[in-house]
């Protein structure tokens, strides 16, 4: 219920002061729509607000700290945007932040090797090649052939999702990836019109991973305890295993090798919307 008539206005200065932002920042709020003063004089172009305006600048505040950008909180504030697709997008942007805090605790801490968590992986595209390395150093010299092909190739590169190998023949169920094990190099990449051959689609989909930091060489015994996991939970694994590179060679030659960190993931829910 609105009080406009009997409520005490307040001008654009003690606006300001008690709401702890510029004229600027409260300028920009109305121009994107998302706050009008309560009257604004015609002969003097004055604006004056009232505490309802107040209220609504401390709800602006409040979405701006959790990082969302000006028109995403004008169009939440206003109901113009799906209540489905806004959940849907802030969980996976949770889900980054989570996997990120996770990674650089643990490289951090030094602690916290091989946990284990339910996870949902973002749907992506990838500029694919298939590897047979030989031992774990040719590994990574291939990767990073492959990675420098597809610059060359002029894909653009997609920044925000980690590059990762996926083993399509390998059953971790049965069998462990070791230095030898076939794989598919993926470089995550912004689709565009006319994709080729070499671009691959990996769906949305719920994922049982471990996390892991040190050498490469660790990974398979990695893979091992995710195995154990999905045995103990009768899970069915839905799709082939992954390796995502969260830090890797490729991400910045004063990484050491003891500081890389990657993730093993093993799709279990199939295809989600």
């Amino acid at each position: 219920m609105l009080f406009t008539n009997k409520n005490k206005l307040f001008s654009i200065h003690e606006v300001c002061r008690v709401c702890g932002i510029s004229r600027t920042t409260l300028i920009r709020m109305e121009e994107s729509g998302f706050l009008k003063p309560c009257r604004v004089d015609g002969a003097t172009g004055y604006r004056y607000y009232d505490a309802q305006n107040v209220a609504s600048i401390g709800q602006y505040k409040r979405m701006q700290d959790i990082g969302l950008s000006r028109k995403e909180i004008t169009d939440i504030y206003y109901g113009r945007k799906d209540s489905e697709e806004f959940i849907r997008e802030q969980r996976e942007r949770l889900s980054k932040l989570q996997r990120f805090l996770d990674e650089y605790e643990m490289r951090h801490d030094r602690s916290g090797n091989g946990k284990i968590s339910f996870t949902t992986l973002p749907e992506v595209y990838c500029y694919c090649e298939h590897l047979s390395p030989s031992s774990i150093e040719e590994n990574a010299v291939l990767c990073y052939l492959a990675y420098s092909r597809c610059i060359e190739k002029g894909y653009r590169i997609l920044g925000d999702e980690p590059l990762m190998s996926v083993f399509d023949s390998c059953d971790i169920l049965s069998s462990l990836p070791g230095p030898g094990t076939e794989q598919t190099y993926c470089i995550p990449v912004i689709p565009g019109p006319g994709q080729d051959e070499n671009v691959r689609y990996f769906p949305r989909t719920k994922a049982v991973s471990i996390l892991g930091f040190g050498t490469f060489y660790a990974f398979t015994d990695l893979c091992g305890v995710l195995a154990g996991k999905i045995r103990d939970e009768g899970l069915k694994p839905s799709g082939p295993l992954r390796v995502i590179a969260l830090v890797a060679p490729y991400a910045g030659t004063h990484y050491r090798r003891e500081d890389f960190c990657y993730e093993c993931v093993i799709p279990i829910g199939g295809d989600t919307a």
